[in-house]
């Protein structure tokens, strides 16, 4: 087992697996999981990246101090996961938001309309209903006000936002309704082969692209820093993607093939990627207000080198005029 410290912003990695921490969180959120594949080692021979951004945002959450009595956690693209149920018991209030109202290609499997009424239904463990609001909600446009939330969660959903534009547009709101100092805990697709970011509704995103989306002009930081490194061991048993679609599409519970990690089609190969971020204890108006002028467009020591400048010459001048007469 490896002694290494686990990031909070990383690649999903099959060694994180054996992670103690994490496979606790593991074993606790997934209780029924384990119960119902009855192997007392779970998750090993079960390593799913599903898991892993669940296990992981929790840890950060833990490791964070947003795991509290009093703490308000939004979760934006929510659907009914784990993460929602399980944060009932560790915060005081959980708010759960998705297009649960739509009738999209996500309905009938992630964020169907009876979670708006009846959410235990998506449950099998256990939570507490009265810590916890569903809400109908675009995550372009989060209907709160600047700095409601101690932490916020989204767990493979901002992918399908729309294109990059509207994914930026969802990360500048989940920081906006952020509270000074509270965490962003964010999974989405990292791209580790093919071109390009692919289609609206589809993306996935690499090293650079990634942190164009989520860094670029956005007053927060990286509770670590991001590692983009994925072992050959991780690389080595893909899912090839259509039969991941196959196994959902039959309504299995669990997948055919372990690890579950790397998936791939056509010149595409990705895995999921986990950023957590500690926002700036600058309030949201004062980045709204400052962000658009910033870089400066002209430093203070230019500015003043521009207004010194002819005072400067005039003084050479006149030495050059006294060195003239004197000789």
């Amino acid at each position: 087992m490896s002694d290494r410290r686990l990031g909070h912003c990383k690649l999903c990695e099959l060694a994180d697996f054996s992670d103690p921490e994490l496979r606790e969180l593991i074993r606790d959120v997934f209780a029924t999981d384990s119960e119902y594949f009855g192997e007392r080692e779970f998750p090993t021979g079960r390593e799913y990246r599903k898991y892993w951004e669940v296990a992981m945002t929790l840890r950060a959450f833990r490791a964070l101090g947003a795991l509290r009595e009093d703490a308000e956690v939004l979760g934006v693209g929510a659907g009914h996961e784990a993460t929602i149920y399980w944060l009932t018991r560790h915060a005081g209030r959980v708010v759960a938001t998705d297009l649960y109202a739509e009738e999209d290609v996500w309905s009938e499997t992630d964020s169907g309309a009876d979670m708006l009424t009846d959410p235990g239904r998506y449950w099998d463990g256990p939570w507490n209903p009265e810590r916890l609001e569903v809400r109908n909600m675009s995550g372009l446009e989060l209907g709160f006000d600047d700095e409601s939330f101690d932490a916020i969660f989204s767990s493979s959903s901002i992918e399908h936002f729309g294109d990059f534009g509207d994914v930026r547009r969802s990360v500048e709101e989940m920081y906006r309704v952020l509270r000074p100092g509270g965490v962003a805990a964010l999974a989405t697709e990292f791209r580790l082969e093919g071109p390009g970011l692919g289609l609206p509704g589809l993306l996935r995103f690499d090293e650079p692209e990634l942190r164009s989306l989520l860094l670029d002009g956005i007053w927060w930081d990286p509770a670590t820093p991001l590692d983009t490194s994925i072992s050959q061991e991780t690389l080595s048993s893909p899912v090839h993607s259509p039969d991941a679609v196959a196994d959902a599409e039959a309504g299995k519970r669990g997948w055919s093939q372990y690890p579950h990690i790397v998936l791939y089609e056509g010149p595409y190969r990705w895995t999921s990627v986990h950023v957590a971020l500690i926002k700036s204890r600058l309030p949201a108006g004062e980045w709204r207000r400052r962000a658009p002028k910033l870089p400066p467009k002209r430093t203070l020591r230019r500015w003043a080198g521009r207004r010194a400048y002819p005072i400067v010459a005039r003084l050479r001048r006149l030495r050059r005029q006294r060195s003239s007469s004197s000789a």
